[in-house]
């Protein structure tokens, strides 16, 4: 799924129907056009929201593995990394599967 701004698509839509609207062939369409520009726009603002999913998650150091952490949500490991513990978050904030790994600390 793909989160989009609904006022910036708006806004794009008017301004290319504002265009077309200025060129001589859309002379005898422009009422047509006018009503079909508003269905849409009324579609965009009718369209449900939705809100990414955000996770959290923090990076746990493997102890039989020097220097290996692994990700809280999806286990992804972090291998070879000579930061120090304390620098893992800094230097690694978000997990391939995109948790945040800024927030949440290891228990």
């Amino acid at each position: 799924m793909r989160t989009i701004d609904a006022d910036a698509l708006k806004e794009l839509f008017s301004e290319v129907i504002g265009r077309i609207a200025q060129k001589p062939e859309m002379n005898g369409n422009l009422e047509h056009m006018i009503r079909a520009s508003a269905m849409v726009i009324q579609m965009i603002d009718d369209a449900p929201s939705v809100q990414p999913e955000h996770k959290t998650g923090h990076w746990i150091a493997i102890t039989s593995r020097n220097n290996t952490y692994k990700c809280s949500v999806c286990g992804r490991l972090l291998v070879n990394i000579t930061d120090g513990k304390n620098k893992v978050a800094k230097n690694y904030p978000y997990c391939h599967c995109g948790a945040d790994m800024r927030g949440e600390q290891e228990q």
